[in-house]
């Protein structure tokens, strides 16, 4: 299913292009359009550790459905407390407060 974020056409995937030496990984929308291209790197076998260009990349494939998760987890949860008139804790204020912070910047146009 392709979801409109803030004009995202997600899912997003993660594709891998090899020259046979090094590789590339891709970045793109549902509509199959390339979003980001990486640096050369080269995919881990058994125990490799990952790059951290792959690492990088993954995080960022995943970006619109983390932004989607963590907007409904606060609708679902703090958000619906302070509806019901219940107070925040400290760490509750905090972390919805970074959380928003995250989300503004996501969704910046």
């Amino acid at each position: 299913m392709k979801t409109q974020l803030n004009n995202l056409v997600a899912p997003w995937t993660l594709h891998f292009d090899s020259d046979g030496t090094e590789d590339v990984a891709i970045i793109c929308d549902a509509n199959g359009h390339h979003l980001a291209r990486s640096s050369h790197f080269r995919l881990p076998e058994r125990d490799d550790p990952v790059p951290p260009t792959l690492a990088a990349m993954r995080a960022m494939s995943a970006a619109p459905e983390l932004l989607d998760a963590l907007d409904f987890l606060l609708e679902e949860t703090v958000d619906a407390d302070l509806e019901h008139g219940f107070a925040l804790s400290d760490g509750q204020r905090i972390a919805r407060k970074k959380a928003l912070k995250a989300m503004r910047k996501a969704r910046a146009a």
